[in-house]
């Protein structure tokens, strides 16, 4: 008999059926899939972090419409970026006092519910963060770790996907002059090369004049496919709801859910609850003394010479 996954899915029969017909997944197909990862997993000595579970791995290949190959290399650049960028995925206590304080800001968080097209809405608010108080790389981490949250609580967004808004609103020339190009540059990898999604679509809104300089900014740091996917509302919120509807926006956005405040409460309480869930999950990342070959240097990463044009992953 073929081995059974520790595996009890969270889907909707809707959802189900569109993982079959989109993915070609089945219950012969999870239970192969997982179980050639976990063996290859076991194979990589530097690797040894790596959860095995299969809603872990069921991410990855979701997300990767059941490449293999394509999961081993996104894995392994998951966990390496994770080794490379302490700034980001060290210190994910939520009870820090840091980390307390920028999740009281309500900066990060993805909306209740479910698009249109059956897609997760984050949402975010640059601008909330006084960019003289917080530094760049503590408001990406607490951003990190409600992503990380996200993905474990919620299996859908693998088959239907997600999109992003960006409310610009506040957002001054002082976060831009306060953001490391450098350290940014570091980040764009783990959210275009090692990430089992990309968004679908990216809507801002507010954007006044500024969003010009930001806009040329980070097209810079773009794929040309994520740059096709973005939107830019200004402050027509008629324009925002033909792709986010109502009922799943804030009430502060015209819209029928809960309101910021709430739902910045919600976020935060949830962190608290999973704080031994984060703190474990900050762990994963590769040890690069034990990889086969040469280990992977933050300068061979993101060096000049040795871009990050090698590790690539379409």
């Amino acid at each position: 008999m073929p081995e059974k996954l520790d595996y009890v899915t969270t889907l909707t029969p809707e959802i189900i059926e569109r993982a079959e017909k989109e993915l070609g997944e089945d219950e012969h197909r999870r239970t192969e899939s997982v179980l050639a990862l976990r063996e290859w997993a076991k194979k990589q000595p530097h690797l040894q972090a790596m959860p095995l579970d299969a809603k872990f791995l069921l991410r990855f290949l979701r997300g990767c419409k059941y490449s293999v190959e394509t999961v081993k290399k996104k894995l392994d650049l998951t966990l390496t970026l994770r080794t490379a960028l302490p700034e980001f995925f060290d210190g994910w206590d939520p009870m820090s006092p840091q980390n307390q304080a920028i999740l009281s800001l309500g900066g990060t968080f993805p909306l209740p519910g479910y698009d249109h097209l059956g897609r997760k809405v984050l949402f975010g608010r640059p601008g909330v963060a006084d960019p003289n108080k917080f530094k760049f790389e503590d408001i990406q981490r607490v951003g990190l770790m409600i992503s990380e949250l996200l993905c474990d609580e919620d299996e859908q967004l693998f088959i239907t996907g997600m999109v992003v808004l960006v409310d610009l609103e506040g957002f001054t020339m002082s976060h831009i002059t306060s953001t490391p190009i450098a350290m940014m540059k570091k980040l764009m990898p783990c959210f275009e090369d090692a990430a089992p999604i990309r968004p679908k679509s990216m809507n801002y809104i507010h954007n006044a004049s500024i969003f010009t300089v930001i806009n040329n900014l980070f097209s810079g740091l773009m794929k040309e496919k994520m740059r096709k996917r973005l939107h830019m509302h200004g402050d027509d919120l008629e324009s925002l709801y033909k792709e986010i509807p109502k009922e799943i926006l804030p009430k502060d956005y015209g819209g029928e859910n809960s309101s910021i405040a709430e739902l910045t409460a919600v976020w935060k309480k949830k962190c608290e609850d999973r704080r031994e869930f984060l703190i474990a999950s900050s762990k994963m990342r590769s040890d690069e003394s034990k990889r086969p070959g040469k280990p992977k240097t933050s300068d061979e990463l993101f060096g000049i010479e040795g871009s990050f044009r090698k590790l690539n992953v379409d």
